[in-house]
């Protein structure tokens, strides 16, 4: 993790020291005012707005002393729980953690218990569903790595959750066993009006989804194929597939595409990278595959997008599609 330190006082001071010794293992820089740097760790605040607005984009930002002083400096980088850093504040005497922002999904919870029994100092939890002892969904997700595919539906499965009125789960990832959570859910297997499914299927826009990143494509396209031809395309067939876009974990393709501007838009829009490979890496992937002499011809592999999806992943789950020029398969582990 990347985190970034703060301490205004000489007692913080100390405390920044003894953190940067117990959070060792991450990224850490430590900030405190040039009269309390004590360990040539430490870097000189001169200016607190503009550095904590260059670390907003850490994992972590931990502030040792007033929760005014953290909220006035982190007030105007705020966007949401989703993106936001976590945010702790501990007082300077070291008794008390306090989670400010993204307790859940950027792991301020999880870091205030840790860095509470290090310094033994109380952990101050304020988020409902941890004081209630409820299921929460944000924090599965960020356990197994799942896209949250509703944010208005993880808030409305919070509160009914929180009301004591069930909710349905259930899993299609046979790694992701929530048996035991369905029934402390909905004891009574009750039919519910609030249902969650962690898959890379696509549900009905009511059905919470938890989506992994479960899914592998290979491409191909002619050169100077328009962009979003290229999205649309990829779009419609994972639509006609029943496959959930958001599962794509990485696009792959012959490296004499590597510099298509199609395909390098579609990994940005996907936020997924792209993996180009030789012909020689193509070839000698073992399989059938639905071969083309043109291509062949052209680029030295009778068929990219298929042999792209076996050298990311074990199974080939949907074989060539091709339109106008562009071809995709799609597999997964």
């Amino acid at each position: 993790m990347n985190i970034a330190i703060f301490s205004f006082t000489k007692n913080g001071s100390c405390l920044n020291v003894r953190l940067m010794d117990i959070l060792k293992q991450n990224n850490i820089l430590s900030y405190t005012l040039p009269k309390y740097m004590i360990d040539d760790r430490m870097t000189a605040l001169i200016n607190l707005k503009e550095t904590v607005e260059a670390h907003f984009t850490d994992d972590a930002i931990i502030f040792i002393g007033a929760t005014g002083i953290a909220i006035r400096s982190i007030s105007p980088y705020v966007k949401d729980k989703f993106s936001d850093p976590a945010v702790l504040v501990i007082d300077e005497l070291g008794r008390y953690v306090i989670p400010l922002l993204s307790g859940h999904v950027g792991g301020a919870n999880e870091l205030a218990e840790y860095i509470g029994g290090a310094i033994n100092a109380t952990p101050v939890i304020t988020t409902a569903t941890d004081i209630n002892g409820v299921f929460a969904v944000d924090v599965f997700a960020k356990k197994y790595n799942l896209i949250i595919s509703s944010r208005k539906l993880a808030k409305d499965v919070s509160a009914a959750l929180l009301d004591k009125e069930p909710v349905d789960i259930d899993s299609d990832i046979i790694e992701i066993d929530v048996s035991d959570i369905k029934k402390k859910l909905n004891p009574t297997d009750v039919k519910c009006e609030l249902r969650v499914r962690i898959t890379d299927k696509i549900y009905e826009s009511n059905v919470l989804t938890l989506i992994p990143k479960s899914i592998y494509i290979g491409v191909g396209c002619k050169k100077d194929t328009d962009a979003k031809e290229m999205l649309d395309f990829v779009n419609e067939v994972f639509i006609s597939s029943g496959i959930d876009i958001r599962a794509i974990k990485s696009i792959g393709s012959i490296d004499i595409k590597k510099n298509e501007k199609a395909i390098n838009e579609l990994a940005k829009s996907l936020s997924v990278p792209f993996l180009t490979f030789s012909k020689e890496e193509l070839n000698a992937v073992e399989g059938e595959f639905n071969e083309s002499e043109f291509v062949r011809n052209t680029v030295g592999v009778g068929n990219v997008c298929e042999r792209a999806v076996l050298i990311q992943c074990k199974k080939l789950t949907l074989g060539k599609i091709a339109r106008g020029g562009m071809t995709i398969a799609i597999g997964r582990d």
